[in-house]
C-alpha cells in the first residue's frame, strides 16, 4: 500500500525496532511514497483491487530498484573470484568462507539481505582438509556469523542431493547452533541421497526445523537449474524473481455467492489485473532502475537478467473453499470434504488457465509466463487473519496425517515456484527416523514438492516457510526489540493463523485412528 509521512514518524519513534530495522523500514516506506498510478501506470481499477485487499503486493514498493529475490551462481566466485570486491578465486577453506561472507553483504533482495547463499556443501566440500575438527570449527563459526549478521531468516541455503563430508559437518553445526538463520533445504532424491545422510537431515529437521525436504527430481524436471530460496521458493539459479504479488482468495470469495461467480467472473478479472501490475513493475525495474546495467553481479556473471521470472501467489484457498461450501449449504471444511477439493481444483485450474493465457514481460526463462506460488501468508492487513497461508488446511480443521498428505498432494502440481506443507511431531520420532523418511518418501511419491517437520515442543520452529524462536516472539509481544525481523512476521502469522498450535502428529495420528 502507499505510504505516508506518518509511517516515517511511526517508524522513527518505535520502541520495538532496532536502529538497523528502522533503516530498513524507512527505505521501504520511501519506495511506497509514490502513487503507482503516476509512477508505474497502474489503472484506477488495478489500484481499486489493491485497496480492497483482493490483490496484495506485499508492500514491496513502487520505486523499485532491485529484484525481490536474487539467486546468484556462487560457483562464479569459486572459479574466478570477484573483481568488484577484489577477491581472488579461493584456494583454502578460509578463503571460501571469508569470501562468501563478504559476497553476501553485496547481494540485495526485498529484505536488503541475501535470500540465497548457495549450495553450501558443494561450495565448501572441495576445500576441506584432513583435519575434520578444525574444518568443523570453521564451518560452525561461518554459520553462526551468518545468523548474527543476517538478521532475517528468509536467508536460505541448500544442500544435497548427494552425501558429502561438508554436508555432514553443516548438519552437525546446524543442530548444535539452533539458529534461525540460515533457513535450509536438502534437495532430496531417493536414488541419489544416501539413507544415512537423509536420516541425519531428518533428525536435524525434527530438532531444529531445518533442513526441509525438496522433491529434487520433480523440481529439476520442471525448473531445470534451480535453487530453493527464501521460504520454499523454487527459482532459477543465476537469476531469481523480480516480484511476488498474491491474491487473497478468501477475501475474494466472501464477495461472491457461488463457485460459478468466483471462477467465471471475479477470479479471472482480479487475476488479470494482478498480472498487469506485475508487467508494469517489471518494466520499471528493467527499463528505468538500471539495476541490470549497474550491478557487478550481472557484469561478472553471478546473475543474468534473462534468468529472472516472477511469482503470482495465492493465500486463503481454505477460506475460499469453506465459504463456497457454506454457499452450497454444506457443513464441511476444506481438508475433509470431497466437494471442497472439487471447488479448490476449479479455482486453481481457472487461475492457472488465466496465467497461461497472459504473456508476461521479461520472463523468457519461464516461457513468458509467471509462476504460480503457494504463498506463506503475512500480517499486513486485517484481511490476512481471514486468509490461511497458501493451499493449507486451517489449523484446527486438520484431518489425520495420512489423510492430509493425500488431500494436500493433489494441489502441489499447480505451484512450480513452490508449495510446502508442515507437520509437527512429538519427541518419540527422533528415535524413529525411518518412519519420518517413510512419510517423506510417501509424500513425494504422491508428487509433493516440499515437506518439513519439527518437534512441537522446541523453541525453534518453522512458522510457514521460515523459522523463528518462540522465546523471541514472546519478547516482541512484551514490547521488546528483537534482532531478527522475521520475528515480527512470526508473531503476526501466528496471530492470524495459529501456526504455533498445529496439530501434533503421533503414532495414533499416523495410523489414522483419531
Amino acid at each position: 500500500m502507499q505510504a505516508s509521512l506518518q509511517d516515517i514518524l511511526n517508524t522513527v519513534t518505535s520502541a520495538q525496532l532496532t536502529c538497523q530495522q528502522k533503516e530498513m523500514s524507512l527505505a521501504n516506506i520511501a519506495e511506497r511514497l509514490f502513487d503507482p498510478r503516476q509512477l508505474l501506470g497502474y489503472t484506477d481499477e488495478e489500484w481499486h483491487y489493491i485497496e480492497n485487499q483482493m490483490i496484495c503486493d506485499l508492500n514491496e514498493g513502487y520505486a523499485i530498484y532491485r529484484p525481490r529475490y536474487i539467486v546468484p551462481d556462487y560457483n562464479v566466485f569459486i572459479q574466478k573470484g570477484c573483481e568488484m570486491l577484489e577477491l581472488p578465486a579461493p584456494k583454502t577453506l578460509d578463503d571460501v568462507l571469508d569470501g562468501l561472507l563478504i559476497l553476501y553483504t553485496h547481494v540485495p533482495s526485498i529484505t536488503t539481505f541475501p535470500v540465497f547463499i548457495g549450495f553450501l556443501d558443494k561450495l565448501i566440500n572441495p576445500f576441506l582438509t584432513e583435519d575434520e575438527e578444525a574444518d568443523y570449527a570453521k564451518i560452525k563459526r561461518f554459520l553462526n556469523h551468518i545468523d548474527k549478521a543476517i538478521s532475517d531468516s528468509f536467508c536460505h541455503a541448500d544442500i544435497g542431493p548427494e552425501e558429502t563430508k561438508a554436508g555432514h559437518l553443516i548438519l552437525r553445526a546446524v543442530i548444535e547452533l539452533e539458529n534461525t538463520t540460515p533457513n535450509m533445504t536438502i534437495l532430496y532424491d531417493k536414488n541419489k541421497t544416501s539413507a544415512e545422510f537423509a536420516k541425519l537431515a531428518a533428525k536435524a529437521c525434527l530438532l531444529v526445523s531445518k533442513p526441509s525436504f525438496a522433491n529434487h527430481p520433480y523440481y529439476q524436471k520442471e525448473m531445470g537449474d534451480y535453487a530453493i530460496a527464501s521460504c520454499y521458493n523454487a527459482l532459477p539459479v543465476c537469476g531469481g524473481a523480480y516480484t511476488l504479488t498474491r491474491l487473497r482468495l478468501g477475501t475474494m470469495a466472501r464477495s461472491v455467492q457461488s463457485l460459478d461467480e468466483m471462477v467465471n467472473d471475479l477470479l479471472p478479472k482480479v487475476a488479470n489485473l494482478a498480472l498487469s501490475t506485475m508487467d508494469k513493475r517489471h518494466r520499471f525495474l528493467v527499463e528505468r532502475s538500471h539495476f541490470f546495467e549497474s550491478s557487478f553481479l550481472v557484469k561478472e556473471g553471478f546473475i543474468k537478467r534473462e534468468n529472472f521470472t516472477s511469482m503470482l501467489g495465492i493465500v486463503g484457498l481454505a477460506d475460499a473453499v469453506n465459504h463456497l461450501l457454506a454457499c452450497e449449504n454444506l457443513s464441511e471444511t476444506f481438508g475433509k470434504s470431497a466437494r471442497g477439493d472439487e471447488i479448490a481444483h476449479a479455482i486453481l485450474q481457472k487461475l492457472d488457465e488465466v496465467n497461461q493465457q497472459h504473456t508476461g514481460l521479461y520472463v523468457e526463462r519461464s516461457q513468458n509466463h509467471y509462476l504460480l506460488h503457494a504463498q506463506v501468508g503475512a500480517s499486513l492487513h486485517a484481511e490476512d487473519a481471514l486468509n490461511t497461508p497458501a493451499h493449507r488446511v486451517k489449523v484446527g480443521q486438520e484431518p489425520t496425517l495420512l489423510a492430509q498428505l493425500k488431500q494436500s498432494a493433489q494441489f502441489h502440481k499447480y505451484f512450480p515456484s513452490g508449495a510446502g506443507d508442515l507437520f509437527a511431531f512429538d519427541q518419540t520420532y527422533v528415535d524413529h527416523l525411518d518412519a519420518i523418511l517413510d512419510i517423506i518418501d510417501g509424500a513425494f511419491a504422491l508428487n509433493y514438492r516440499y515437506i518439513t517437520t519439527y518437534l512441537k515442543n522446541t523453541d525453534l520452529i518453522r512458522v510457514t516457510g521460515y523459522l523463528v524462536k518462540k522465546s523471541e516472539v514472546e519478547k516482541y509481544r512484551r514490547g521488546e526489540a528483537v534482532r531478527a525481523d522475521t520475528t515480527w512476521f512470526g508473531d503476526g502469522t501466528d496471530s492470524c493463523a495459529d501456526v504455533f498450535d498445529r496439530k501434533l502428529r503421533n503414532e495414533d495420528d499416523l495410523s489414522g485412528t483419531n
